[in-house]
């Protein structure tokens, strides 16, 4: 089965998750983009998407954002883990304190106007109702569990509890996930 696994923020292509999946025999295709730049992921992906033809979206934290913004676009099973769900509010502490980039080592410098490039999910989005799967980690200190839940509710998403952080602590749960949608 291919994937497409997004990272998250200050992370790259060839994260723990997408080396872990690879390894339990996923064909996965984990780019390296700059989450922090809407437009520009939203066009890479985009047509990073039509190129591979995966068969299943999955992302962590910003990937899981972007993952359901491509949800919106093209209508295919995704497994969201701890989205993002709402970037232009979440990352508005890194205006005044940068994030980090772990894979370049270096800061990200946020703008006003980066954060207000970043587009809502849609409140309506049922294009593929049976193939969403979100994940909420139930220890996330990120992107806390109750915030996640608060917004999957308010679309009547449904999800799932992992005991987990805002990483994925077990790959071969996720796998399980994964074949399941």
């Amino acid at each position: 089965m291919k994937i497409i696994y997004l990272h998250g923020l200050g992370s790259g292509g060839q994260s723990s998750t997408a080396q872990g999946l690879s390894a339990l025999g996923f064909d996965v295709v984990s780019p390296s983009y700059r989450p922090e730049h809407y437009k520009e992921s939203m066009t890479m992906l985009h047509g990073l998407m039509l190129e591979t033809e995966p068969s299943v979206i999955v992302g962590t934290s910003m990937g899981g954002y972007y993952a359901l913004k491509l949800r919106e676009q093209l209508s295919l099973p995704t497994v969201s883990i701890n989205p993002c769900y709402a970037p232009e509010q979440l990352l508005a502490k890194y205006l005044d304190e940068p994030a980090f980039d772990f894979v370049a080592n270096k800061p990200i410098e946020f703008t006003q106007a980066m954060l207000d490039e970043f587009e809502a999910i849609d409140r309506n989005d049922n294009t593929h109702p049976n193939g969403l799967t979100v994940l909420v980690g139930a220890k996330d200190d990120v992107i806390p569990a109750e915030a996640q839940q608060h917004f999957l509710s308010e679309r009547q998403w449904q999800w799932q509890t992992v005991d987990w952080g805002h990483r994925v602590d077990d790959v071969k749960l996720l796998a399980t996930v994964i074949l399941a949608n």
